[in-house]
């Protein structure tokens, strides 16, 4: 019985440092059909907003763009071809900005990583 549950705490133990410490993106950007784009954090989903703010993370910020609609997106410097998932690494902060070239009447996109 000892045993078995000394094997059990050491598994949860090795999950949960694996869970932790597994590299996660700095930002998730989704596009979902239609066009509507939202950021996804731990806290949930809000409406991609002009500014996004990313946290750096050295020269290992990643931002994933999942593109599920049937066009390209291109957000800023960000693009992804239909039904494709990408992943960037932003090297150094800054301030990048561009637009969606899809959506010509949206206003700039900024991406600050700080």
């Amino acid at each position: 019985m000892r045993r078995s549950l000394g094997l059990a705490l050491g598994t949860v133990a090795v999950a949960a440092v694996a869970w932790f410490s597994w590299p996660r993106p700095s930002a998730v950007i989704v596009v979902d059909p239609g066009g509507v784009a939202w950021v996804e954090s731990r806290s949930g989903r809000m409406a991609l907003p002009e500014t996004v703010h990313i946290a750096a993370r050295g020269r290992n910020t990643t931002l994933r763009l999942i593109n599920r609609d049937t066009v390209r997106h291109e957000l800023a410097l960000f693009g992804a071809n239909a039904g494709e998932t990408r992943e960037y690494v932003i090297a150094y902060p800054g301030t990048y900005a561009g637009v969606c070239t899809t959506h010509k009447q949206t206003k700039r996109l900024v991406y600050v990583v700080e």
